[in-house]
């Protein structure tokens, strides 16, 4: 294949990844791909669509894409050996229940493993490779031996360590074996804590921290840095090696003074955690530091950004709650709340009892009431740099029933709507629906984000208007969303996940990044895709 082609296949790649997978297939169609027989990497990207394809499926449908999927990679494997390739079609085949197939292609990827054949890859992969194709074997005991051969090579790799994981649990799942073993594997857990500003700060208190720490294996840890239980909790996150990710609802100094010195915290320890960060996000966009709504969005993306994290790791994620619990439940206002809130998606969850009640109050009083943290959806019904006549619009808008949950009457836009809910779950799910109903009559674009809105009476003309950053930013989360799938920005991507259930079939996949602007920084893009 030229070079001038590849670009294509990345680009149908990456919608496939999005989960524009109807617009995938179309793009590879149109390109004539689904003609190709004699390039190995139009092959594979064909097994890579037919793949995700059937492990959307079950029973007769999924066995029958599955053996599609495992052809095209094995045809792909017979025009240039690589164990990619064919270690895909083995697994493919064993879905597929062609299992004497795969173990023949198993084989075939061991054989070009032991002759240093194929294309290159990192250590750790060519040994997990081996690991799966012997799991595929049936060969348990030894898969296991090589796979921690292959962590060993790699023992922080810890993405790569779940995509392997990922690949054993479809395999026991085909071959009815025990996966209880491939928890000892697994990377550690991710936390998100939070808690009271004024807590002793004794011995007693950080051994029964770091008890938690321990016994939970938590490695990456999520929250803020005001005074109190987040910079303890913090301080035992490093002092275990763990990664932390902080997040503040405004700027650095303007933090430190309301949240940590008047709260009896000096600077240096404040500074001191900061420079030991693996990242520090600070959120701002109304320019009101002591707003609560921002620090509520602040915990949004740290509950979130430890959920994201655990599904990417193929892990757990625990929350840690320090705070007045006579009973178990936190008496601290918004330790409460993020208690609840975590209780209701049946995680894992700690509350440490500090024994006595909070003096004080640990974030300033809600603003009025014209004020909320809110979800934004942006509806699209034409292509990108497409044009579709207003007729044509209004007769599609016009099918739709009234969406449940509005806070707000809807904006229009010139070629949609702007809808406004109270909750990520709300606009999640009604973006699935609008999707769902629009594209039978067209082409239609989703995008939604998350950030503290205004609503006040439109100054002529009733109604209401809607100000606020969210508003801006939806907008340009929209113009690059691929037609037919529905992105998310970080800021509603890491709500949903804090708040929906560990069992809930949508799931979120890394798409990008959309670029910062002079008001806001680069934001994470999320495909909402359904199981």
């Amino acid at each position: 294949m030229t070079d001038t082609l590849r670009p294509t296949l990345i680009s149908i790649t990456a919608l496939a990844r999005s989960g524009a997978e109807e617009l995938a297939w179309q793009l590879f169609r149109s390109a004539g791909f689904d003609r190709v027989e004699d390039d190995p990497a139009v092959l594979a990207l064909r097994g890579r669509l037919l793949k995700d394809r059937a492990l959307s499926l079950s029973g007769t449908a999924r066995r029958e894409a599955a053996a599609q999927a495992a052809d095209a990679y094995a045809a792909a494997a017979r025009l240039r050996p690589a164990t990619y390739p064919l270690i895909n079609a083995a697994t493919l085949s064993l879905i597929a229940g062609a299992r004497d197939t795969a173990q023949q292609l198993a084989d075939d990827a061991v054989a070009l493993l032991d002759a240093s054949i194929g294309e290159p890859d990192t250590p750790y992969y060519l040994e997990a490779t081996r690991a799966e194709a012997l799991l595929l074997g049936g060969a348990r005991d030894a898969a296991e031996a090589a796979f921690r051969g292959a962590v060993a090579l790699a023992p922080r790799a810890w993405e790569d360590h779940a995509t392997t994981l990922r690949q054993f649990a479809t395999i026991l799942t085909e071959l009815q074996l025990d996966q209880s073993w491939l928890d000892a594997y697994r990377p550690p857990h991710t936390l998100h804590y939070a808690g009271q500003m004024r807590i002793e700060e004794d011995a007693e208190q950080i051994g029964r921290i770091d008890s938690m720490l321990a016994a939970e294996n938590i490695g990456f840890g999520f929250g803020s840095l005001a005074a109190g239980a987040d910079m303890l909790i913090a301080e035992r996150l490093l002092a275990r090696g763990a990664e932390l990710h902080i997040t503040l609802p405004t700027d650095r100094a303007a933090f430190l003074r309301r949240s940590v010195e008047a709260f009896g915290r000096d600077a240096a320890r404040f500074d001191a955690i900061l420079s030991q960060a693996t990242t520090v996000r600070e959120i701002d966009e109304e320019g009101e530091s002591s707003d609560a709504l921002m620090g509520e969005l602040a915990d949004e993306l740290a509950m979130g950004g430890a959920v994201m994290r655990a599904r990417q790791l193929q892990t757990r994620a625990v929350q840690l709650i320090i705070s007045a619990a006579p009973q178990g439940v936190p008496t601290a206002p918004n330790s409460a709340r993020l208690a609840r809130i975590w209780a209701a998606t049946g995680r894992r969850q700690h509350v440490l009892d500090t024994g006595h009640m909070p003096i004080g109050r640990s974030r300033p009083k809600r603003e009025a009431r014209d004020r909320r943290l809110a979800a934004v959806i942006a509806v699209s019904l034409r292509e990108p740099g497409g044009d579709t006549a207003g007729e044509r619009m209004a007769e599609r808008l016009a099918m739709l029933s009234e969406p449940p949950g509005l806070i707000a009457p809807p904006s229009w836009r010139s070629d949609g709507v702007m809808l406004y809910f109270g909750s990520a779950e709300e606009a999640a799910s009604e973006a699935v629906r609008l999707r769902t109903v629009l594209m039978a009559s067209g082409p239609v674009r989703i995008a939604g984000d998350l950030g503290v809105l205004r609503f006040m009476p439109a100054p002529f003309g009733g109604g209401v208007v809607a100000l606020g950053g969210a508003t801006l930013r939806v907008g340009r989360v929209l113009d690059v969303t691929s037609p037919t799938a529905i992105y998310f920005s970080e800021h509603l991507g890491a709500a949903f996940a804090a708040s929906a259930r560990m069992d809930d079939p949508a799931r979120l996949e890394l798409v990008g990044e959309l670029s910062g602007t002079a008001q806001d920084q680069p934001l994470a893009l999320y495909a909402l895709r359904e199981r």
